[in-house]
């Protein structure tokens, strides 16, 4: 393994391209290279603004490390710093890297200490840290029960949490709405949320839920048919159409969404 430190490369994560840079070859042991990326990425991807982080860096002369260099560290909402490590990249370039673990920390400390910054930028750094989470978790669960974990168990992993996330953001959009519509009490929302799965798989939401953990069954069920990634976004799909067709009458957009949304899918469990 020829990796070099500064070495600039772009690792692309969940259906996300990170511009990333080579902090040590050896920095998690023997060929294991630490990596870290920059401001501009935590923005694009974490939700933290640029400006904010560079107000957070600050200075000390030495530090008991160097009498003669300033380090430079970012001051977290907590009180608590982390080191910026401050390197030429292989493109003769300066930057000012945070190892990757260490804006998870970030991002952790921010949320811990609410205020600070806004509530959108709160709720991306949620997003960011759900998002780690969840595959790396997979990555280690997969590779203790099958011994391996393969390209193809990646991408299918990738496609269930990209179908949350996505779903995530749809439903917020169609519980506002419902909302706009008069509904308050939590039961409204369920009831169209029945009302949806049971025009798109012939089951509440709960039976749903509980056919989908089922390996094998009756084709008579949507499990034989859709897995879990498609029926949601089958579901996120339809109640984006309720909000697009609505024109007055609640239970006619319902009704013409599902009809969409089967058609779209090939949910004919007839």
């Amino acid at each position: 393994m020829n990796v070099k430190k500064g070495q600039l490369v772009t690792l692309n994560f969940e259906g996300r391209d990170f511009e990333a840079i080579v902090i040590e070859p050896n920095g998690l042991g023997k060929n294991q290279p630490s990596i870290g990326f920059g401001f501009r990425m935590m923005e694009r991807y974490g939700g933290l603004p640029e400006q904010t982080a560079s107000n957070w860096s600050t200075k000390e002369s030495g530090f008991g490390v160097d009498p003669n260099n300033d380090i430079e560290f970012l001051k977290l909402p907590s009180g608590k710093v982390l080191g910026l490590t401050q390197m030429t990249g292989l493109d003769k370039k300066p930057y000012s890297v945070l190892e990757v673990s260490e804006w998870v920390v970030l991002a952790a400390d921010v949320i811990k200490h609410p205020g600070k910054v806004r509530k959108a930028t709160t709720n991306k750094l949620v997003d960011f840290l759900s998002w780690f989470a969840v595959k790396g978790f997979y990555a280690d669960a997969y590779a203790t029960l099958k011994g391996a974990y393969t390209e193809a168990d990646s991408r299918a992993v990738s496609a269930w949490m990209r179908s949350r996330l996505e779903g995530i953001s749809r439903r917020n959009r169609y519980t506002a709405f419902l909302q706009e519509q008069g509904c308050e009490e939590w039961y409204e929302y369920a009831n169209w949320t029945n009302y949806v799965y049971r025009g798109l798989f012939g089951m509440d939401k709960k039976a749903m839920t509980e056919v989908w953990e089922v390996v094998e069954g009756s084709k008579a069920i949507g499990r034989n048919y859709i897995p879990e990634p498609v029926g949601l976004d089958a579901v996120a799909y339809c109640e984006n159409q309720v909000i697009e067709l609505f024109y007055g009458d609640l239970w006619q957009a319902h009704d013409d969404a599902i009809s969409f949304a089967k058609r779209r899918f090939n949910l004919d469990f007839q």
